[in-house]
């Protein structure tokens, strides 16, 4: 469900959880150490690059490749070959 179809009721729980979570140890760490490695590989401000988590350390990456991709627990099924981040437009699905 997207934030927009919540009620208003449903939205302020899920603030409340999510700064609950955005001020935990583990939350400020990730933080922290993703900020690290956008400085040690030179990103800055407005970059339109992310700095992706690949083989146990950050790479350089395009955002629109990063995020396709859908991380850890990403959707597969939307975003299949053509889909509007991918970056297989074009290309018959096999």
């Amino acid at each position: 469900m997207k934030v927009k179809d919540m009620s208003p009721k449903t939205k302020a729980a899920r603030k409340k959880t999510q700064a609950k979570y955005n001020k935990g140890k583990t939350a400020t760490k990730k933080r922290t150490a993703d900020g690290k490695a956008r400085k040690k590989l030179g990103l800055k401000k407005g970059d339109t690059r992310d700095a992706s988590r690949k083989s146990g350390g950050f790479v350089k990456e395009s955002r629109s490749t990063n995020r396709a991709r859908g991380g850890k627990m990403g959707d597969r099924k939307r975003k299949a070959a053509g889909g509007r981040n991918s970056s297989r437009k074009g290309v018959p699905n096999r």
